[in-house]
């Protein structure tokens, strides 16, 4: 993290150096929960279906930001249906 911190205020980054929040911090990411559990109560939350966009090239999900097509793009997505065999409780 220091050595970050030296190259981003040798490029001139703003911040507050001093007292960097760290994503992987107990308290960072208790926080974020908290986040959660507030969102999940107030039902800003649901589970739905989504397609994940898949990259075969880089063997990895991309972000919809991450997504780029030509002009008159007819897209060739299949939505695939999984069967969950033994879901935790917590997924039922």
């Amino acid at each position: 993290v220091e050595k970050q911190s030296a190259s981003f205020q040798r490029y001139g980054v703003w911040a507050d150096w001093d007292t960097p929040y760290l994503t992987l911090q107990p308290e960072y990411e208790a926080a974020q929960i908290d986040v959660f559990g507030k969102m999940v109560l107030k039902g800003h939350i649901y589970r739905g279906f989504k397609p994940v966009n898949w990259s075969p090239s880089s063997r990895t999900a991309l972000a919809e930001a991450e997504l780029e097509y030509p002009e008159g793009h007819i897209s060739q997505s299949i939505y695939v249906g999984f069967n969950v065999v033994d879901a935790a409780p917590c997924l039922a």
